[in-house]
């Protein structure tokens, strides 16, 4: 089986558990009428997970013109008992605390738009790291069409960032010759 189908079958099943934990944890909190979303970052986000893999998530909520800090305070207990939960099940806690119940990452989608253009106009190792964990995410439950929205807003921040281009060979090529000859 190549790597691809088996990181595909892993990440798929493991979708599957966070998609129950959340349901189980969901009913035990007062969250029903907040539209929120649970998202996979980094290799899970990628659907690239292996079997021994941590935790990479977060949540983004809809906050609308409204303070988001009461909102992200309901939240927060229900992602650490869902974050508790999948280390029980084997998914250990990210030891970069890269989680949902962590208050950092569980941002209203204004909050998340302002994170990613931080990241973005800062060119600093840690941005660029966390741009390339982050950068991958995907919907896993909730509102789906608040990641599709925050997607669409990074796309619109990226677009013409030559951070963010691919550069084709023989412009890569070109220039390490430009750079011996100078």
């Amino acid at each position: 089986m190549a790597a691809e189908q088996l990181t595909l079958i892993i990440s798929t099943l493991n979708d599957e558990l966070v998609r129950r934990v959340l349901d189980i944890e969901k009913a035990k909190f007062p969250i029903a009428d907040i539209h929120w979303c649970w998202l996979a970052f980094g290799s899970e986000g990628r659907y690239e997970q292996t079997i021994s893999t941590d935790q990479d998530n977060g949540l983004i909520f809809d906050a609308g013109a409204a303070d988001p800090g009461p909102l992200r305070e309901r939240l927060l207990p229900f992602a650490q008992a869902v974050n508790r939960d999948l280390d029980a099940c084997g998914f250990p806690l990210c030891k970069g605390n890269i989680m949902a119940g962590n208050p950092q990452w569980c941002l209203s989608l204004d909050e998340w738009r302002e994170q990613f253009d931080s990241w973005i106009a800062d060119t600093n190792p840690q941005a660029l790291l966390n741009a390339a964990i982050f950068f991958d995410f995907r919907a896993l439950a909730g509102d789906v069409a608040l990641a599709r929205e925050m997607r669409s807003g990074l796309r619109q921040l990226t677009l013409g960032n030559a951070i963010f281009l691919r550069e084709e060979p023989a412009e890569v090529t070109r220039k390490i010759r430009t750079m011996q000859t100078d």
